[in-house]
């Protein structure tokens, strides 16, 4: 069975969310974003950013979690809270002019449609392994 798993694809080699997979999740990005949350004590220039903050937090928690977890949805939502971050960073420095309800919105489906990627791409290989 190693050599076999070894040799899939990294997607076929993912699984789905469990509720252990959300917990690790949700207490990394937690820590990930007290830890820029302390940093901003020394930096006060990242005060102004608490929104890009909380976004790539929680897109640190998303690689970490497929690192572990080999959830499928965060390899995939992980780039989308990156990105969203630096937008937010570029917008609240005046750089670009975004709408953030916009772009939180975008988020929510991004996140969304990962969900049901990952439902229907891993729980079909699951109910077929199953049959």
């Amino acid at each position: 069975m190693g050599a076999t798993h070894a040799k899939l694809p990294t997607f076929a080699r993912s699984c789905c969310t469990t509720r252990s997979a959300l917990c690790f999740w949700a207490a990394t990005a937690l820590l990930i974003y007290v830890a820029g949350l302390l940093l901003g004590t020394v930096l006060p220039a990242m005060r102004h950013y608490p929104d890009a903050l909380l976004l790539a937090a929680m897109s640190g928690a998303c690689f970490l979690n497929y690192w572990r977890n080999r959830t499928l949805h965060c390899i995939l939502t992980g780039p989308v809270f990156l990105v969203s971050a630096l937008v937010t960073v570029l917008s609240r420095a005046g750089i670009w002019h975004v709408d953030q309800v916009l772009l939180w919105g975008l988020v929510l489906v991004a996140v969304g449609l990962a969900f049901i990627v990952e439902w229907r791409t891993v729980g079909d290989q699951r109910r077929a392994s199953n049959a």
